[in-house]
């Protein structure tokens, strides 16, 4: 199949008309879209714009409905027939999961698909494998065996991997959706370094993200989305800056929430952490506490122990010393929101209300443990209005929402035995600017109620709007505190150490 990538005049990739729908739910209606040679083009929205199912339709994923498409010299008439395989050789899509085989090595992950590492015979060649694998990591600045298997890499690795992985099948155009969403600030630096260098080599990327500031890094060109139509279309992104491109996804002005602090200084200490070693490499022990109507934020690096430190304050880590306690007569009820809600916070064939109620099984069970049906519809819609859930009906699968209506329900199934402490890992990750106020607000809401919240976040932004007090976790032990009137320079220096 011949690719056309010398005639920059002429769009590598080019959609009109496109539409696609669900049931009676018009997910995109009537989109033109267009990428030219080279070009980092943003796509964005609020969860469920449209983004994911347009990008998904570019790739044949999900196949369109109406509308033509055309990458580089392969088009497409678009009636609701499958043409993935027909554009293969010009695209390729990393979507927000990592679709990694877990049993399978690194190496073997990154060439399963690829005929460069087979002979004449088609008969795999390890050492070429393995060679191959090598300068891959080198180049993408990766110390990791080319022999470890990939389940037992981190989230952010096997993010990396899996962009490495479609990168080496040599397309001319590339959908990157949330590509940095489990990626440390030295690995989101990586990443935009690559795309740059392959950008220069003539390149395309359709870029998703909810991270804005990104955008203004990495991309050439915007179009938004709302309710499936096109808002925006191919506008420089030099002409935008953050509040218009928030706005045009809302569809309104949207209001910058800031901090509220409803700390009760003089009420027992809900949860406790005693001289506790996160884990064997831990510079020293940590003495962490929470109280009533406080939302402490956990900051610092990747792999810095803050993860870990909250894990352990949340019940799901052994420290390897130390101990978790309370002030209080009986230990309090602690709900988690886990960092990745695609591997672990939600069973994506599972409706609405039975992924509520595993968070609660035991509150929701009679005294021979059967679970009283009226009851969990009443106790789950409950929840599910309190965080703002929109779905069909409690019985609407997961997997079909969008992601912003996923990680409200991760939230609802955190409340579900009505906790008193919430631990929320990355609690905005791949969420839209208007799901992140509802889930500020919830936050908010839950303290004010004298519920303690700790939160672990990598956004300095997310961090300076909802934490009275900010503790930060270097090489398994805290460094430093900021409390009351701090400003986001304020945590930046200190997160980097300058103060």
């Amino acid at each position: 199949m011949a690719t056309t990538l010398m005639d920059n005049t002429r769009p590598i990739v080019e959609m009109r008309g496109i539409t696609k729908t669900f049931g009676s739910t018009r997910a995109l209606r009537g989109v033109d879209f267009t990428v030219m040679p080279g070009e980092v083009h943003a796509l964005l929205g609020r969860n469920g714009a449209g983004k994911s199912t347009l990008v998904s339709t570019i790739s044949g994923f999900t196949p369109a409905d109406t509308g033509t498409i055309r990458i580089a010299d392969t088009e497409i008439e678009a009636n609701g027939s499958s043409y993935a395989a027909s554009i293969r050789k010009v695209i390729a899509h990393v979507q927000q999961t990592p679709q990694l085989f877990n049993l399978l090595s690194v190496a073997e992950n990154l060439f399963l698909e690829s005929p460069v590492v087979r002979n004449k015979y088609g008969v795999v060649s390890r050492s070429s494998m393995m060679a191959r694998t090598v300068d891959l990591l080198r180049k993408w600045n990766m110390d990791i065996r080319p022999d470890s298997l990939a389940g037992e890499l981190g989230a952010g690795t096997r993010q990396l991997l899996e962009i490495m992985k479609a990168l080496s099948r040599g397309v001319p155009v590339m959908i990157l959706d949330e590509p940095t969403a489990a990626l440390s600030n030295a690995e989101k630096r990586n990443l935009f370094d690559q795309v740059k260098t392959l950008k220069a080599a003539g390149v395309s990327f359709i870029y998703i993200s909810h991270h804005l500031d990104e955008i203004f890094e990495v991309a050439d060109t915007v179009t938004i989305l709302r309710d499936g139509a096109v808002v925006k279309s191919r506008e420089p992104v030099g002409g935008l800056d953050v509040e218009t491109i928030a706005d045009l996804m809302m569809g309104e002005k949207t209001a910058r929430s800031i901090r509220e602090d409803h700390t009760d200084k003089n009420a027992p200490v809900l949860l406790e952490a005693r001289n506790v070693f996160v884990d064997l490499d831990a510079g020293g022990n940590i003495d962490f506490h929470v109280r009533s109507g406080e939302i402490v934020a956990l900051a610092g690096p990747v792999g810095g122990g803050k993860e870990a430190l909250a894990m352990i304050l949340a019940g799901q880590q052994v420290p390897v010393a130390g101990e978790v306690s309370s002030e209080r007569p009986t230990f309090p009820k602690i709900g988690l929101v886990p960092t990745d809600r695609h591997v672990s916070g939600y069973v994506g064939m599972l409706g609405v209300r039975e992924n509520v109620s595993i968070g609660g099984l035991d509150v929701l069970s009679g005294p021979l443990g059967f679970i009283s049906s009226d009851r969990e519809t009443e106790h789950v819609g409950q929840l599910a209005g309190k965080v703002g859930v929109i779905c069909s009906s409690l019985e609407q699968a997961v997997g079909q929402l969008s992601g912003g209506n996923q990680q409200k329900v991760v939230f609802a199934r955190a409340l579900c035995r009505d906790p008193d402490v919430v631990v929320a890992l990355s609690p905005t990750r791949g969420v839209d600017v208007g799901a992140k106020e509802q889930l500020y607000s919830l936050l908010r809401n839950l303290a004010s109620k004298g519920l303690g919240v700790i939160v672990v976040s990598d956004e300095e932004d997310e961090i300076v709007q909802l934490a009275n007090r900010v503790v930060i976790v270097v090489g398994g032990q805290i460094v430093d505190e900021l409390v009351g009137d701090y400003t986001m320079k304020d945590l930046i220096l200190r997160m980097e150490g300058v103060l």
